[in-house]
């Protein structure tokens, strides 16, 4: 277009200059001009509007962008951890690593037992984690493959510390639609609210907490999940059998928001059974009990700030709650399987002293209503409580590098009244990639 409008000033110019003219004459040549141009000009603007247009239509018309997007992540982590026994060394080094009030030991029958020491420096407790997410046609698959170094029962201590990797996370999502999705793999248990877990440095933390992964089918629409997960049973007075051949686990989770509260509500309903092989003169003994349990559970953000919660109760807990810090039920003198009902919650407050300085303050408790020694004979040795406490002091001068501290308290009393404690200090050194 202004290859059009040079030629036609040029003209203009030219002609005004050889041809004498009146002032009229040359004013009416100066408006035609002026048309001429204001013409030019709408034929470019329509032009670029068509040009617009024709682009807006072709995007629409691409498909969605396809292929494969990989990510990795993960953090590197040194834990120190010096503990202190009331009652003598625990018969499971794994309570070393982090809290398992159920390892806890309590006083011998035969009277008070000294305390005992260890410090314990290890590197298990990092992580990798590798993922993808492809767009497809009918909506994105993502998977997810988490790998870190706890519960290895391979290395030792004396030379190479060369710990074993083991599965965490294993799982594919079907986002076939906005807000709704179907996961199949093992991932935390829809019954766990794993965004209301305190930031304790301990890799737990809570005796009263939810605290399970497992194999699952889940599917989400919006804030309702229901999901087919994973069963096992753990009876108090028989050898258990992981090969359970009842019923899966079934959970349902509803997550809502309401101003800075997020919180969830769950429950679950589960098959127990058992095949007594511990006597080979009864074995094909067994029994089938249903049970329940729910969870309620949240985080309340407060500015920087925030305050968790959760509280548990059933009649078929169990495993579910603090590391199976009760057992799912037991089998009383005739053979039949008989629930335990259970509670257990804590509070944790999440406080920024500054920007890179923070703490986390946590109380924690559990208790069974375990059966009467007429019910079943090994009820005296039941553990009956749980209480926990966390106190941390952490430092981030940047995002993903901190080193903290960590107090922990915790106490197991048993029926018989016998009980036991742990106090603990943890540093942590952790960077996040």
């Amino acid at each position: 277009m202004r290859k059009q409008i040079v030629p036609i000033l040029t003209a203009a110019s030219l002609a005004a200059l050889s041809t004498p003219a009146s002032a009229d004459a040359v004013t009416d040549r100066i408006a035609e001009l002026e048309r001429q141009i204001a013409e030019l000009k709408a034929q470019v603007t329509s032009n670029k509007e068509s040009i617009a247009t024709q682009s807006v239509e072709i995007e629409e018309a691409r498909p969605m962008a396809k292929g494969t997007k990989f990510t990795y992540g993960g953090y590197i982590q040194l834990d120190g951890i010096t503990s202190d026994y009331s009652d003598g060394k625990p018969g499971n080094k794994l309570i070393d690593d982090f809290l398992v009030a159920s390892l806890i030991p309590v006083e011998p029958a035969s009277g008070p037992s000294d305390s005992y020491q260890s410090t314990n420096l290890s590197a298990k407790s990092s992580r990798f984690f590798f993922t993808t997410a492809t767009n497809t046609d009918v909506g994105k698959i993502s998977s997810r493959i988490e790998l870190d170094f706890m519960l290895s029962s391979q290395g030792d201590e004396r030379i190479s510390n060369s710990w074993s990797s083991r599965l965490r996370h294993a799982f594919l999502q079907w986002d076939y639609d906005e807000g709704s999705s179907i996961m199949a793999g093992q991932s935390w248990s829809t019954f766990f609210n794993v965004g209301a877990l305190p930031d304790n440095l301990d890799f737990v933390g809570p005796v009263g907490t939810i605290f399970v992964r497992q194999p699952q089918v889940r599917w989400t629409m919006g804030g309702l999940q229901l999901a087919v997960e994973n069963a096992a049973t753990r009876l108090n007075g028989v050898d258990w059998d992981n090969d359970h051949e009842g019923i899966p686990d079934l959970i349902a989770r509803y997550n809502g928001n309401l101003g800075d509260l997020s919180w969830s509500v769950a429950g679950m309903g589960r098959e127990l059974s058992y095949e007594n092989r511990s006597d080979p003169a009864i074995e094909g003994d067994s029994d089938s009990q249903y049970g329940y349990a729910l969870s309620f559970a949240g985080k309340w953000m407060l500015g920087m700030d925030d305050f968790r919660f959760m509280f548990n109760y059933g009649d078929a807990l169990g495993r579910y709650m603090g590391l199976n810090i009760f057992n799912d039920g037991y089998v009383d003198a005739g053979g039949d399987i008989d629930t335990i009902d259970q509670w257990g919650g804590f509070l944790a407050y999440r406080h920024f002293w500054t920007p890179h300085w923070n703490s986390t303050f946590s109380i924690s408790m559990a208790e069974a209503d375990n059966p009467g020694v007429g019910d079943y004979a090994g009820a005296d040795s039941l553990a009956k409580e749980y209480r926990s406490m966390h106190a941390s002091l952490n430092y981030l001068p940047m995002p993903k590098l901190q080193f903290g501290g960590e107090l922990v308290y915790a106490s197991k009393e048993l029926e018989d009244g016998r009980d036991g404690d742990m106090s603990r200090f943890q540093f942590a050194a952790k960077y996040a990639f």
